[in-house]
């Protein structure tokens, strides 16, 4: 069976009307967050379900504690649109998923961010409206799912701090980071920021997924019990005798 195949643009378009639709008091991520969301997701050094992580991203104000899951029987939902909100966001997942796993690539969902006339933004603000809502969803995958920065691989605090500097709000710590990427390392464009945003996330993607590619070796504890050694059941009969049979 051939692989879904990605989102085009209209379903990109399909997928973020469905989400603006969620009926209150959910708030669901629009799309452009939605991606850097399921990019959180899939960075993560253990395999979630969709219906783990799903309800976060229906619910901007999901918490551990419950609250509202968005389902079929919503009030002002329907199955229809359930179903078809899923179908969207599973393809979109699978294929960000094949991208980071055989290219080491991906093409984020980023929109042309504008001012207050409707006009394009330019230069730093272009660069910071354009990935700072991507990075949020990126973000809320992160404090839904704290495994990744639980890891103790010593790139990912640098990897994320990369992530960081597109976001208009940061601590004393995260602006003083940024001041210093900024000098060593400056980003003069949205295409430039982009290309450094994917390869940030893709190292990511990448400690994530070795972790979870590791082979847990699972160690005896007890002493090996030889053929000829009374049986540990306590019978008195030799252990090929008694409970060594089973393995013949």
């Amino acid at each position: 069976m051939n692989a879904a195949a990605d989102l085009n643009d209209a379903e990109i378009g399909e997928l973020d009307d469905l989400l603006a639709a969620v009926p209150a008091p959910l708030e669901a991520l629009d799309v452009v967050m939605l991606d850097g969301f399921l990019c959180g997701v899939l960075a993560q050094p253990v395999a979630l379900e969709m219906s783990q992580w799903l309800p976060a991203a229906c619910d901007w104000n999901l918490s551990e504690e419950g609250g509202q899951i968005l389902d079929a029987n919503t009030p002002g939902w329907h199955s229809a649109k359930q179903e078809r909100l899923e179908t969207l966001v599973r393809r979109r997942f699978e294929s960000l998923n094949r991208s980071l796993v055989e290219d080491g690539w991906f093409d984020p969902v980023i929109m042309q961010p504008l001012d207050e006339q409707g006009q394009p933004l330019s230069g730093a603000a272009e660069i910071e409206g354009a990935l700072a809502p991507w990075i949020v969803g990126f973000e809320h995958a992160l404090n839904h799912f704290p495994a990744l920065e639980d890891l103790t691989a010593a790139e990912i605090p640098d990897l994320l701090a990369c992530l960081r500097r597109y976001l208009p709000e940061q601590d004393e710590d995260e602006q003083a980071y940024t001041k210093a990427l900024n000098l060593e390392h400056p980003i003069k464009s949205l295409d430039a920021a982009i290309e450094d945003l994917v390869g940030n996330v893709v190292e990511l993607a990448d400690i994530g997924r070795n972790e979870r590619l590791k082979v847990t070796t699972v160690r005896r504890t007890d002493p090996k019990v030889g053929r000829n050694d009374p049986c540990p059941c306590g019978s008195g009969r030799k252990f090929k005798q008694c409970h060594g049979k089973e393995g013949q």
